[in-house]
């Protein structure tokens, strides 16, 4: 249709269809030099079109610099997540914080369209409000529908939230796109969740391993997690090819493509039950995040472990075992787990570390994998997983003799 018939104009962009019929959907034309070109929005109807228009207007413009007045929150957290957030070891969550606030912004009074100079205490207040309550939205995001419901979450789960978030706009400045980065405060402390201080027994350990020998993903996932304390992120993007040493039998837990953080991942010796595991992993290639989340929800379900047992609870249990060994130095415990310790900074960097030199808590670790191994053998000698007859979920049930 000529440009001037178009249903909605933003210079130099219109809609339109393409006038040779190759395609239904609703296209952004603009002119170049005498030609149209035409970029398809996928979309069919008229109002979703234009919103996905109004998206990539914001989009391109979101690259240059921008007044505060001006600059779309949402185009930054896209950008955020394109350019960095994708290739950080918690993507997952920063995508899950980045897609929220934006859903956030639909629902609130600021509006999908809201702008930096918009980001300001009452709005995060709004933000804490409706996260820690019952919400829900549907968004599509990079090609995935998302249809979320939450009874509420906890401060620390919106305190993660705002942190990627204000991570996104400080990307923005630094990029000269924005000229200064609103001041985003962190929750008042009175909002924050008492730090997670499950523990679990040897008999709950055992009942994992177990569950996880079913399902190759999982059970390389805990048994990881089990072996060096390794932090579930980590243990997420863990390469065996590239982070095992079979020869020299060491273990490097920092990613290869990630940079070193302030929360470090060591290089430790690996137990001898788990050197057989690594190299089978290393010959199938790595897995597939998702089954691994999937499985540990499956797994908490069908064994009936309460909902505070999270990944994350192998390494503290881990840890607090080996602080309970008074055979076990805490340097070692410390430098295991990757920890700041008693070490100035600059007298971190001319420290030179020798893994080999982690002998008791090596010797600790085996130890701790030999009770859970067997607690896990004496599980599985009277019980076994089912379904039901037409499949479903999976279920725990007594052996009959």
């Amino acid at each position: 249709m000529p440009r001037e018939n178009s249903p909605y104009i933003r210079d130099p962009y219109w809609l339109d269809k393409r006038r040779d019929g190759r395609s239904k959907f609703w296209q952004i034309a603009r002119y170049e030099g005498g030609t149209v070109l035409y970029r398809s929005t996928r979309k069919l109807d008229e109002d979703a079109a234009r919103a996905a228009m109004d998206a990539y207007i914001d989009a391109q413009k979101s690259l240059s610099p921008q007044k505060p007045d001006e600059a779309p929150v949402v185009s930054m957290l896209v950008n955020y997540w394109k350019e960095k957030g994708c290739k950080s070891i918690n993507s997952d969550q920063t995508s899950r914080s980045l897609r929220t606030f934006a859903a956030f912004l639909a629902q609130d009074m600021a509006g999908a369209h809201a702008v930096v100079v918009d980001m300001g205490p009452a709005l995060f207040e709004r933000f804490r409000e409706w996260r820690i309550g019952p919400h829900d939205f549907k968004l599509a995001w990079f090609g995935e529908q998302y249809d979320y419901s939450s009874g509420g979450v906890s401060g620390a789960t919106v305190q993660r939230n705002i942190n990627d978030v204000r991570a996104a706009v400080h990307h923005a400045e630094a990029n000269l796109r924005i000229p200064l980065a609103p001041r985003i405060r962190d929750l008042d402390q009175r909002y924050l969740s008492v730090p997670r201080e499950r523990v679990l027994t040897i008999q709950e350990m055992g009942k994992i391993a177990w569950f996880a020998s079913h399902n190759p993903a999982l059970f390389r996932f805990a048994a990881l997690q089990l072996a060096t304390g390794v932090r579930p992120m980590a243990a997420m993007a863990f390469d065996p090819v590239t982070q095992y040493d079979d020869r020299r039998g060491l273990i490097d837990l920092q990613p290869g493509a990630s940079p070193q953080t302030r929360k470090r991942n060591s290089i430790i010796p690996a137990i001898r039950p788990i050197r057989p595991i690594l190299r089978a992993w290393a010959k199938d290639g790595a897995d597939e995040v998702k089954s691994r989340k999937t499985a540990w929800r499956n797994m908490r379900r069908a064994l009936g472990l309460s909902d505070d047992v999270f990944p994350k609870t192998i390494r503290h249990t881990v840890a607090t075992m080996l602080y309970e060994d008074e055979s076990v130095p805490e340097r070692e415990i410390v430098e295991m787990l990757g920890h700041e310790g008693k070490l100035a900074r600059t007298t971190r960097i001319y420290a030179k570390y020798n893994p080999t030199r982690l002998r008791a808590v090596t010797r600790a670790l085996a130890t701790i994998w030999l009770q859970v191994s067997k607690e896990a053998r004496s599980f599985g000698s009277d019980h076994s997983l089912a379904t039901g007859l037409s499949g479903g979920k999976l279920k725990v049930v007594q052996k009959v003799e």
